[in-house]
């Protein structure tokens, strides 16, 4: 029987763990937190810190482990390191090293012709950078679930905003960037093995828009023409080499502007709030999760993305900037459409970052068309 090694403990590693009993596949999980999620849907479970290499080598070791995977961004150079070690397929150590800081991506993406960028500069400490044009966004060099995140729109606000976001960085310093308005925000899912890249879905991302920008939905597969959608297959792929990506998911943040892609921020991880799982899936048929395990264990020749479906699947988070959507919430079970719904709170709770089981939300799924939330939101008013 294969082994796989799952580092993390949280959403995404229950996910992979639970793929992995389907497929056959014992899981071993890594993590400092035996009450986390993923504790009880392994096999086995090491209470070991993510960052001690050496222990969860010694024990893959011991336990034969064929594979290894990450599962957020803090468990991505852990996951490198040790695939290194044993000799299993994974990134390279040196690209993990860098992958999650955001301003080194930045750096590596600029010989990308496609890719276009925003004016940046990064601040560690001393003097901030004068500013000619607002607003501005900033954001930890490195962090995930848009913590930290804020948009300003003069000098004597950046200070506070470098002050809040500094906390939450796992690198030392923020990036300041121009903000990008208009266009529509968008992620890109791929799996990449050795070397060879594969663009499996691109979704449409619902944001509240200033100041924290929170993502409110999520919806594929995204309304771009045949055209438009090749361009970002080219583009990305293009990027994910540059960045050194070899093996494994990547979820790649972007938002295009008047037909140009500008890039937000690169993840060689699982996308989160649901996009890899069920969304992804559901989408274009193609088993993601089942992807990501087989490299890891490099037995994914045969079990390539290709012929992919077109079906219809998205979320929507219902909260105090969704309000609106709290009448379908309650009554969304009525619909043939209707895959999950996830209910925590009675009222719309405030959204302070991406939390996908601290929000209430719905799933729809339909192999024919995305459903008329819009029309349906009015019906139900007038009944």
């Amino acid at each position: 029987m294969d082994k796989i090694a799952i580092i993390g403990s949280g959403i995404m590693a229950k996910v992979v763990a639970d793929r992995a009993r389907e497929l056959g596949i014992e899981s071993h999980c890594f993590s400092f937190d035996n009450s986390d999620i993923a504790c009880s849907a392994v096999d086995a479970f090491h209470e070991v810190d993510i960052f001690d290499t050496d222990e969860i080598i010694h024990i893959c070791k011991e336990n034969q482990i064929a594979g290894v995977i990450a599962t957020t961004e803090l468990t991505i150079l852990p996951a490198a390191k040790v695939a290194s070690v044993l000799g299993l397929n994974g990134n390279p150590v040196k690209a993990a090293e860098k992958i999650t800081n955001k301003y080194f991506t930045r750096e590596q993406v600029k010989r990308v012709k496609e890719l276009k960028q925003p004016r940046f500069w990064k601040y560690v400490e001393g003097d901030l950078p004068q500013i000619d044009k607002f607003p501005v966004i900033v954001k930890p060099i490195a962090a995930g679930g848009k913590r930290g995140i804020c948009v300003v729109w003069s000098q004597s606000e950046l200070l506070k905003a470098v002050e809040g976001a500094l906390p939450f960085s796992r690198a030392k310093g923020v990036l300041i960037e121009e903000y990008l308005e208009g266009g529509t925000e968008y992620s890109v899912e791929s799996l990449s093995y050795n070397g060879q890249n594969y663009i499996v879905q691109i979704t449409q991302k619902d944001t509240s828009g200033p100041p924290h920008c929170n993502e409110l939905g999520h919806h594929q597969p995204a309304p771009l023409s045949e055209e438009r959608r090749r361009k970002v297959e080219s583009v990305i792929s293009e990027m994910l080499t540059a960045v050194g990506i070899e093996n494994g998911p990547c979820h790649t943040e972007i938002k295009i502007i008047e037909g140009k892609i500008y890039l937000i921020e690169i993840n060689a991880r699982p996308g989160g709030d649901h996009i890899t799982h069920p969304l992804t899936e559901l989408s274009t048929g193609y088993p993601f999760v089942s992807g990501i395990i087989w490299i890891a264990l490099n037995q994914f020749t045969g079990h390539e993305p290709i012929n992919l479906e077109k079906n219809y699947a998205g979320i929507y988070f219902v909260t105090e900037e969704t309000a609106d959507l709290r009448t379908l919430f309650d009554e969304c079970q009525k619909f043939p459409w209707l895959y999950a719904k996830h209910q925590v709170s009675e009222e719309p709770s405030k959204i302070m970052f991406n939390d996908e089981e601290g929000l209430n939300y719905f799933i729809y799924f339909d192999k024919k068309e995305k459903p008329d939330i819009k029309a349906l939101m009015k019906e139900l008013e007038v009944k």
